[in-house]
């Protein structure tokens, strides 16, 4: 009976991964809410710092991730269907090992941040922030690199982080957000625990960050320099079977 409700205990753990994990693409464009990324993130730290073993860390990234790109990668199923001409089926398939295989990256982040856990709230935070990160740049090298949906190309204006894009580029707003939404979530058991010192520590924190991000926004980086260009660009969404007739662009 103890057996069988660890699994269910962990299959509920894996579907609430997925789901957070699916709807951390409601931070990017078009929806922009970029302020559930900080969220969903410092939900899955949270769980990361009550898993069991090294292995439920992996398992915790591993349906986060697999939630964050089948949700947000749908768009490869299209490019290979109508675009490339592959059968819808074997389309279907590709995209779901493809979006597995992405998946990966934030299954080695939850095993290494449960195995590197140091029992120090803000430590843990910022290891798991600095792991995530580093796994997104490792995601976005390896074998020519997929960067869709690193962390930081949500945090657009009005995100008070965009104010940093300057300096320290989409991986470093990456570690922020993941940061943010770590200590956020250190704050909260700390503070359901009484402990005002590490609680007011973590909001301090991330005060600073927002406060500064929100000071470097008003800062011109570039200056215009000559006449202005103008420049059109042109996607052409053309079905396969018509891009080799000239007729049709005539």
């Amino acid at each position: 009976m103890l057996k069988a409700l660890t699994a269910r205990h962990m299959a509920l753990r894996l579907l609430l991964c997925a789901a957070l994990g699916a709807s951390t693409v409601l931070a990017f464009a078009p929806i922009g809410a970029f302020p559930l990324l900080p969220l969903t993130l410092g939900s899955l730290f949270l769980l990361l710092r009550q898993a069991p073993s090294v292995r439920a860390g992996a398992l915790y990234g591993a349906a986060f991730g697999s939630g964050l790109f089948l949700a947000g990668v749908s768009w490869v199923y299209v490019s290979l269907s109508v675009f490339g001409g592959m059968p819808a089926w074997l389309a279907g398939l590709a995209t779901l090992l493809f979006c597995l295989a992405l998946a990966l990256y934030p299954a080695l982040t939850g095993a290494l941040t449960v195995s590197l856990r140091s029992g120090n709230g803000m430590l843990d935070a910022m290891t798991f922030a600095a792991l995530w990160t580093l796994a997104e740049w490792l995601r976005g090298w390896l074998l020519t690199g997929f960067p869709w949906l690193a962390a930081g190309y949500a945090q657009t204006p009005p995100s008070p982080l965009a104010g940093y894009a300057p300096i320290i580029g989409v991986y470093g707003l990456s570690f922020l957000s993941l940061a943010i939404g770590a200590l956020g979530a250190h704050a909260l058991v700390t503070a359901r625990a009484r402990q005002l010192q590490p609680t007011a520590a973590s909001l301090l924190a991330i005060a600073c960050i927002a406060a500064g991000g929100h000071y470097l926004r008003g800062i011109t980086w570039t200056m215009p320099h000559g006449e202005p260009l103008t420049v059109a660009l042109l996607q052409g969404h053309v079905p396969q079977d018509l891009k080799s007739r000239p007729e049709i662009f005539h």
